[in-house]
């Protein structure tokens, strides 16, 4: 069978499944923080924690590592300029599983 995927519908699929991932993620990484404090763990940053909440953080127009972007002052028109990506390990698992749905989803 043949699946008719145009590059919107996977940009989509990838896009929806980094912000749920992502969202997973950082709601596991609070739920095993707290967890961590009430019994007695190693307290709300440990480990568990940081595996879930530990991103890479990608900036494109950032200057340094401050979250300053890019002006272009031109005199009469300012431009700020920008971009940046937060991914956790959660982001990724859930874009693969976001991109092997959308393999069997649609028309056929």
């Amino acid at each position: 069978m043949i699946h008719k995927n145009s590059m919107a519908r996977v940009v989509l699929f990838i896009f929806v499944g980094l912000i749920l991932g992502g969202i997973m993620g950082e709601a596991l990484g609070a739920l095993f923080g707290e967890l961590g404090v009430l019994l007695n763990a190693g307290g709300y940053d440990n480990s568990v924690h940081h595996i879930f909440t530990a991103t890479w953080d990608p900036c494109i127009g950032f200057s340094g590592d401050t979250p300053q972007p890019v002006i272009i002052d031109l005199y009469l028109v300012k431009f700020a300029l920008g971009i940046g990506f937060k991914f956790n390990l959660l982001s990724a698992a859930g874009m693969i599983l976001a991109i092997y749905i959308m393999k069997w989803s649609g028309e056929r």
